[in-house]
């Protein structure tokens, strides 16, 4: 089987002034992810089983389930997960054939940290902040199906990447309930200006689409992503878009400017699953719809604001007052004064040292799944016991 070349999946109709999955070129790279192919060096030591039979649509997959949905929690940590009680005590309320959870630990103590919690680690790979931190990423996602590569797979089941500094943002029972019954992944779309792009080969520019890295896979994307990282594919893009080459100033990064900003796994997984954008016409309004993407379809414009589906909330400062449909800026104005994070900048976004319980209820009453970013036991603004205010408020 023959992958399609770069971007070729996404093909733009000029009548009609919309953009479409070519289904040929995606059903072939899915096939790829779904054709049990094994790749015995995929993951330092971890054997990535992949089985085509448990990974179809729900039409035929569905009345052969022998297990309910399993939601996968994958970690990412450096040296350890903040207030890990927390999220001991969400996973104390799930049943134990609902979810797994996983962490890829950089340093050793965030090994010893997690070892008698209700996270898992996983072998360490080496990762590089920025130019690959896919590695660790597609480490913990291998890990997590080969670990249940005894049992069956469901076609809901689905991988939801989690940093070291977030928390639920709700009861575990909401998550699962929301997570399971939603088809597609969810990628939190970045506003257009972010995007990456470079001359086309055939005209116009070809477009790279950036998404925040704390996305949630279906089952069949995860699989798919899994295969495609272990071919090589894209694991030349920072190169091939040149990014982080020019200098950044706030305001000259513009839509289509051939000035690149961002890291692997804010591209990666997106480009790879659904291609790039090619032939795309800078000048106006296109829209491509995307199979089991969640929020479809993507709007392709200068004025395309966040898009897709934003499970996590993290503070981006130049886009947090960004008008139109932003879920972040409706969290933010819910909040007290005594639970505002801090900004950040234009390189790392906002977190959270102090809350209150008013901005507990309000993390709780939001759209959002998981926030982020909070350090190592926070202050509580008008109590005690941060960890003991945030569970009662928060998961229960």
């Amino acid at each position: 089987l023959k992958l399609p070349p770069l971007g070729s999946g996404w093909v733009f109709h000029p009548m009609q002034r919309t953009m479409r999955v070519c289904s040929s070129c995606y059903l072939a790279q899915l096939a790829v992810a779904l054709l049990g192919i094994c790749f015995p060096t995929a993951c330092h030591g971890v054997r990535l089983n992949i089985r085509g039979a448990n990974a179809t649509n729900a039409a035929t997959q569905g009345p052969r389930q022998m297990r309910p949905p399993r939601i996968y929690f994958l970690f990412l940590a450096v040296d350890k997960v903040s207030n890990l009680d927390v999220w001991n005590a969400f996973f104390d309320n799930a049943a134990p054939d609902r979810y797994r959870a996983y962490v890829h630990c950089k340093l050793p103590q965030c090994n010893a940290m997690v070892a008698s919690s209700k996270i898992q680690a996983v072998p360490t790979v080496p990762s590089y902040y920025c130019t690959d931190l896919v590695s660790p990423m597609h480490q913990v996602m291998a890990h997590a199906m080969s670990s249940d590569s005894a049992d069956p797979t469901h076609y809901a089941d689905k991988f939801a990447f989690v940093s070291d500094s977030t928390l639920p943002a709700k009861p575990f029972s909401e998550i699962y309930s929301i997570l399971s019954s939603r088809r597609g992944s969810d990628f939190c779309v970045f506003p257009s200006d972010e995007w990456a792009d470079i001359p086309s080969s055939n005209g116009g520019i070809e477009m790279a689409v950036k998404h925040h890295q704390w996305i949630t896979l279906e089952r069949a994307h995860a699989e798919m992503a899994g295969a495609l990282w272990v071919t090589g594919k894209l694991h030349d893009f920072m190169t091939r878009f040149r990014m982080n080459q020019a200098q950044y100033t706030w305001s000259n990064n513009s839509f289509a400017d051939g000035r690149n900003f961002g890291c692997l796994d804010e591209f990666w997984h997106m480009a790879a699953v659904y291609g790039t954008l090619h032939h795309t016409d800078a000048a106006s309004v296109q829209h491509v719809q995307l199979a089991l993407f969640t929020g479809t379809p993507l709007q392709i414009s200068a004025a395309a604001g966040w898009q897709g589906e934003c499970d996590t909330f993290v503070i981006w400062s130049k886009y947090l007052h960004l008008p139109g449909n932003n879920p972040f800026k409706r969290l933010y104005s819910a909040l007290d004064h005594e639970s505002l994070p801090h900004g950040g900048n234009l390189a790392r976004p906002g977190w959270w040292d102090k809350l209150s319980t008013k901005g507990m209820n309000a993390i709780r009453n939001s759209d959002f799944l998981f926030v982020r970013k909070f350090v190592d036991n926070p202050k509580l603004a008008d109590g005690t016991n941060f960890g003991e205010a945030y569970i009662r408020l928060v998961l229960h």
